[in-house]
Formats: structure tokens, C-alpha cells, sequence
């Protein structure tokens, strides 16, 4: 595919992953981001600022993927802004840190929440945006994980590595569903340096990343980068890839 006369949509695009990709779909060439958040406004419009200045037209559009209503209204207004949308990058996702063996503390709430935001959230924006994706032969990326593939006793929770792998599934279900004019492809990533996981081990994260780093083959952790690059070399390079998740975990599931 390519990107210069193109639009894309990245949901949870404020920070982390989605802001790494923002990034580099800009510096790919593509010609229009809409930049999806719940809740992090200042950070959105910092960065469709930044976007901007490197060339892309940059929106920010708030929508909550919980909501079909807002879903809708979201790409609704993407059609009325661009006319086309070519490219959906469901990155939006929560978890909830549970320890694994904790099995009364995995709640129903937080079962709802999540298979909420990341199974049926990337679901509502694939759906809504089907239509338009379509018309230019399209393309989706779901960001899954690599808790969705295997089991570490290290993940945030069971119920977010079932998400992950009913995403996976979603994918090639998806990838039928719309096939031939839209393809759906996905990554999961492994342990991946964010602002999110740093608040949450606080000052324990460098001992937790290096101990992590010693675990994986090429002997660090992701970075945000690495994980848009692979969906940006995904956009560019899958013309004859679609329903395929793309591991991208620096060996780490070859142990």
C-alpha cells in the first residue's frame, strides 16, 4: 500500500503504541491521521500539532471504542472531514493487573472491561469502518499481544490474555468477513517500554526491565517503535498478507 494519498485512524493513538504509530505513518508520508482518545486530550492535540508540522494533516476525535453510538459518530465525521478512510489501527486497549493465580479477584466487572475495550471495541471500529475502508482497498491492524499467545505467569491478568487472543481470532474471522476489498492483520507485541508500564512498577520498573530484557534472545524490550514499525512495515509490504498475526517480542516466545 501506498500511504501518500491515504487516511488513517488510530484509536488510543494519544500515547504509547498509537502514538509511536502516529508517528511513523507521518514519517511513512501518509497524508491525514485522525488521532483517537478517550480521555487524553492535551495529549492528542500535542501530537496531531506535531503531526502537522511534519507534513499529514492531523485530527484528534474523541470516541469511547465502548460505545457503538460514538463509534459511528466518529467515522461519520472522519467521512465528512476526508471523504475516505484507509487504514484502521484498533490499538485502543485496557487491562486490569490481576495476578494470575488470584482467580476471586478477576471480577465479572473486570472480565466486561476488558473484553469490552479490546475484543468488542475493535470489532465496533472495524465494523463502522468497513464501508469506507472498501472503497480504496483498505487495510486494518489489530494490536494484540503476546498474552494472547502463550501463558506467562507474569501477565496482567487471565481475562487480558484471553482478550488478546479472542482479538487474534477476530482477526482472521475479520479478514474473511471482509475479504477481497479489505485486508485485517495483526501484531502482538511482548513487554513494551510505556509511560503506562512505568507508572504501574514505578520504581521497580528499571529491576523489572532488566530481569525482563535477560529473558528475550535479542536482549532488550520493545520500544514503542519497534511495535509501529512493524504495523507501518505491515500497511506498506502486506498487499498479499491478510487474516496473520505478526509476533513482534524480540525472540521471546521461541523459549
Amino acid at each position: 500500500m501506498e500511504l501518500n494519498d491515504r487516511i488513517a485512524l488510530v484509536t488510543g493513538g494519544a500515547t504509547g503504541i498509537g502514538r509511536a504509530t502516529v508517528l511513523g505513518l507521518a514519517r511513512a508520508g501518509i497524508a491525514g491521521i485522525v488521532i483517537n482518545y478517550r480521555s487524553a486530550r492535551k495529549e492528542a492535540e500535542a501530537l496531531a500539532a506535531e503531526v502537522k508540522k511534519r507534513g499529514p494533516e492531523a485530527i484528534c476525535l474523541a470516541a469511547d471504542v465502548k460505545s457503538d453510538d460514538q463509534v459511528r459518530s466518529m467515522i461519520q465525521e472522519i467521512d465528512r472531514r476526508f471523504g475516505r478512510l484507509d487504514i484502521l489501527v484498533n490499538n485502543a486497549g485496557v487491562t486490569h493487573w490481576v495476578p494470575v493465580r488470584d482467580l476471586e479477584g478477576l471480577t465479572d466487572a473486570i472480565w466486561d472491561d476488558i473484553l469490552d475495550v479490546n475484543v468488542k471495541g475493535a470489532f465496533r471500529c472495524t465494523r463502522a469502518s468497513a464501508p469506507l475502508l472498501a472503497k480504496n482497498q483498505g487495510m486494518v491492524i489489530n494490536v494484540s499481544s503476546i498474552s494472547g499467545i502463550i501463558a506467562p505467569a507474569t501477565a496482567s491478568s487471565i481475562a487480558y490474555g484471553a482478550a488478546k487472543a479472542a482479538l487474534i481470532h477476530l482477526t482472521r474471522s475479520l479478514a474473511i468477513a471482509l475479504a477481497p476489498d479489505v485486508r485485517v492483520n495483526a501484531v502482538a507485541p511482548a513487554f513494551t517500554d510505556t509511560k503506562w508500564m512505568r507508572d504501574h512498577y514505578d520504581n521497580e520498573y528499571d529491576q523489572i526491565v532488566s530481569k525482563a530484557a535477560a529473558t528475550f534472545p535479542l536482549g532488550r524490550i520493545a520500544t514503542p517503535e519497534d511495535i509501529a514499525a512493524a504495523i507501518v512495515g505491515l500497511l506498506t509490504g502486506g498487499d498479499f498478507i491478510t487474516g496473520q498475526t505478526l509476533i513482534v517480542d524480540g525472540g521471546l516466545s521461541l523459549s
